[in-house]
């Protein structure tokens, strides 16, 4: 697991990411300058990469092909994340609500304003973490869709190649 601390964590300095850029990020660092922005390199490839898998005019790029995509796998993917999304918030909240508990029993003591700033800090990583659970579920509801999208077109359009041709 990658490990940032704050000053070399182009996340820190940017603010909030979606989830595809984040875990490019975490993935692949190199492709990143120290000021948290794509290299020109990177900003070529990702380019290069959009232009091979494109079909244009009849002509599918070295990257087409034919993707075997089962819907139902994806969309119970997105309900077990969703359910772990879910509970991970439940425990996180009785983790909060505990953690609360304490500061308010440790009331006077110093080590009461450090278990504050650890339970703030908690409570945005918790916050991050859901979201990109919810940008993850969004993501594979967003693929299934498009897949019965264009499952459901093509198929409209066979039906009506092969009715026109009686």
């Amino acid at each position: 697991m990658i490990q940032l601390n704050r000053a070399s964590n182009p996340l820190a300095i940017r603010g909030h990411v979606n989830y595809n850029e984040d875990w490019d990020r975490r993935l692949s660092p190199f492709r990143y300058n120290s000021d948290g922005r794509l290299t020109d390199a990177a900003r070529k490839q990702n380019v290069a990469m959009q232009l091979n898998s494109a079909n244009i005019d009849g002509y599918a790029g070295a990257g087409s092909g034919h993707a075997s995509v089962h819907v139902a796998t994806l969309t119970k993917a997105e309900n077990a994340l969703e359910e772990i999304r879910s509970d991970t918030d439940q425990v996180e909240l009785g983790a909060l609500n505990a953690t609360d508990d304490s500061i308010i029993g440790l009331r006077g003591w110093e080590s009461a304003g450090g278990l504050g700033a650890m339970r703030a800090r908690w409570a945005d990583e918790a916050v991050n973490f859901s979201e990109q659970l919810s940008d993850a579920c969004a993501n594979l509801h967003n693929t299934a869709t498009a897949y019965k999208d264009t499952d459901r077109e093509e198929q409209a359009r066979m039906k009506s190649i092969n009715h026109g041709g009686k």
